[in-house]
This record gives structure tokens, C-alpha cells and sequence, in this order.
């Protein structure tokens, strides 16, 4: 199944049980990684629309039965539909954000995979520093036991990049590490925000790492720790 099919198919419907589709995506990583991205989306966009409704207002009914029945209608609607809803909602979401002084896809990407990392929270656990290891070798990295408590270490595509997502515990909330190959990415500014994260990018060795977090100070903190206890070569 070409790029172009596949996603014409999952924009119009996330939840896809094709065949074809599921062929195409395990034997495609990016497809993989965009098709998750676009089910958590299409879940969070869901949740949102579960509005709970005072009792005893006619208006508020009301809102609620047309909540459900465009939930309804979202099965049934064709692709060109979806997909330029999700161009809209795309194109809404990158302006909002270069107007908050963000000029990297990259960076992009970075937030857009934190706000998804937060509603998945509830599934991380602990992680092994061998196991963490194991996949920053791909990077040609290894990090301290001193860094921190890391709950979670996968992998992701920040702007088409294969890049490595830690998710840390820190004392005030989840921050989000991303470590990528420096010579297969765009420039990425030290510092970007939207509404609700900030980030820093910098450079160590071989590798792009950007810590992503809703507090400044621990952003700052574990950009600190990320420059004392990781380590990469060339």
C-alpha cells in the first residue's frame, strides 16, 4: 500500500481493522509511528467531547445529543472529509505555535509528543538504566544511574527523524528528553514554548538532545543533568 493510500484510509477512520493497512504499517515504521499518533489524537480528541452535562438544562441536553451524534457520524464520514478536518486542526495547532516563537518542525513534533505522552501517563512504570542503554547505543550514548528515575524509553519520529523519547520523573511533574542524530535533522532553536511546555535543544557529541517540560526550572534542571550524565561519541 503506497504513503498516499495509507493514510487517505486511517485519516478516515484511526481504528482501521484492514488488513492492508496493518500489512503496510508493520512492514513501515514512519506508517507505524503515524498511525499511533493519529489513534491517540482521534482518542483525545474523543474524551474531549465527552462533556459532562448539568442536569435539569434543556440546552445542555441538547449540546450533548449533537456531541453523539457527530461522534456517530465520524465512522461514516468520507475521507477527503477527515482528512481536511485533520489539515484545519493541523494547520491551526502550527500557527498557534510559530506565534509563540517555535520555527522547527522538530520542535513541533517534540510538544505535540508530550501533550500525547501525559494522557498516556497512567502506562508508564520503571525502566531499567541497562535497558535505557540498550537503545541510547543506537545513538552511540549511554546515560548515569545519577541522571534521575526514567519511566519510560521509546522510540518515536520527530519531523520524519527516528529519534529516542525518555520520559523522566521529575520532582514536579513528567519532562519528556528527546535524543536524535544530529546530522539527520533540522536546526532546532535552544529555546521554544506554546501554551503549556517549554523547551531547550542542544547539542552533545553526535546527538540533538531537547528536554520538553511544563516548568521552566526543572527544564533547566535536567538540561543540566542531561549535559552532566549522558555521554556520546562521535
Amino acid at each position: 500500500m503506497d504513503d498516499l493510500t495509507f493514510r487517505r484510509t486511517v485519516y478516515a477512520d484511526p481504528f482501521t481493522k484492514e488488513p492492508e493497512v496493518i500489512l503496510a504499517a508493520k512492514a513501515d515504521p514512519k506508517k507505524q509511528a503515524f498511525w499511533e499518533e493519529l489513534k491517540t489524537m482521534d482518542r483525545s480528541i474523543q474524551q474531549a467531547m465527552n462533556i459532562s452535562i448539568p442536569e435539569n438544562l434543556a440546552e445542555k441536553l441538547l449540546l450533548r445529543q449533537s456531541i453523539s451524534e457527530h461522534a456517530e457520524s465520524r465512522q461514516k464520514r468520507p475521507w477527503y472529509i477527515a482528512m481536511a478536518a485533520s489539515v484545519v486542526l493541523a494547520t491551526v495547532l502550527t500557527i498557534s505555535m510559530f506565534n509563540q516563537g517555535t520555527s522547527s518542525s522538530i520542535a513541533l513534533d517534540a510538544l505535540a509528543h508530550v501533550q500525547h505522552a501525559e494522557l498516556e501517563s497512567s502506562k508508564y512504570g520503571d525502566i531499567s538504566m541497562q535497558d535505557v542503554n540498550a537503545k541510547l547505543a543506537n545513538y552511540n550514548g549511554s546515560i548515569s544511574d545519577a541522571f534521575g528515575e526514567i519511566i519510560s524509553a521509546n522510540y518515536c519520529y520527530l519531523s520524519s527523524v527516528k529519534s529516542l523519547h525518555l520520559i523522566v520523573q521529575g520532582q514536579k511533574g513528567l519532562l519528556s528528553l528527546f535524543v536524535l542524530p544530529n546530522d539527520k535533522n533540522d536546526p532546532v532553536d535552544p529555546s521554544f514554548s506554546n501554551e503549556a511546555h517549554r523547551g531547550k535543544s542542544f547539542l552533545l557529541e553526535s546527538a540533538r538532545i531537547i528536554v520538553v517540560g511544563d516548568d521552566n526550572k526543572e527544564v533547566d534542571t535536567y538540561a543540566d543533568k542531561a549535559k552532566r550524565f549522558m555521554l556520546f561519541s562521535a
